[in-house]
């Protein structure tokens, strides 16, 4: 997921989103350092840093620039690639890599958290009730483990499905799947499409 959000970020013709200014908030940006970003981001994957032009759109101090540009580069948002141009000339590029990555990842971490919260609303729904403590532990130390969200939702159809929906079951379950080097829902699914019995065939 992550690379695709980059690859994203790199080809589109860039509007500023709520995700770069949480990228902003999340760096302690200065306004300076803010707008710099900005600016990058608006050139479509081939910025440069030209002090005439950001002077003009931004009102800025040359000092103010290259101060602000020193601090971005430090933070690790940009890194400044060696291009050649059509007149075969090198150039310096601005590359935002890294800032996508980061944005990547705080959107990959969001969406995990989303999942974990789902796991165990699917879980209160099919027992019925709230989970225990002791319910809510099994379940953490599953994630702490990293089994995957999709897997252990998984284990709870297997466990309904056999009419035994109790943790211990579904954790002998997960056991079961980890041995046999399952990590995702699509594994799983595999295996037991395999594991269905063929229909016999009618004369």
């Amino acid at each position: 997921m992550g690379d695709t959000i980059v690859k994203l970020y790199q080809k589109q013709n860039f509007v500023i989103g709520e995700d770069i200014l949480k990228a902003i908030k999340k760096n302690n940006l200065t306004l300076d350092e803010a707008l710099l970003i900005i600016y990058f981001c608006s050139m479509n994957n081939h910025a440069m840093l030209d002090i005439d032009e950001i002077k003009e759109k931004f009102g800025m101090s040359e000092l103010s620039i290259m101060q602000a540009f020193a601090t971005i580069t430090e933070k690790n948002l940009i890194n400044i690639k060696m291009e050649k141009n059509r007149d075969n000339k090198v150039e310096e590029i601005i590359d935002l890599t890294p800032l996508y990555e980061s944005i990547a990842m705080e959107i990959d971490e969001e969406s995990r958290e989303d999942n974990i919260v789902k796991v165990f609303t699917v879980f209160e729904r099919e027992f019925g009730r709230p989970l225990s403590s002791m319910e809510t532990s099994i379940i953490n130390s599953w994630l702490d483990k990293g089994i995957n969200e999709g897997l252990i939702n998984c284990a709870l159809k297997e466990a309904t499905f056999n009419g035994t929906v109790t943790l211990r079951y579904i954790d002998a379950i997960i056991s079961e799947w980890n041995r046999k080097g399952f990590k995702t829902q699509d594994d799983v699914e595999v295996y037991l499409k395999k594991r269905k019995p063929a229909r016999p065939k009618t004369k």
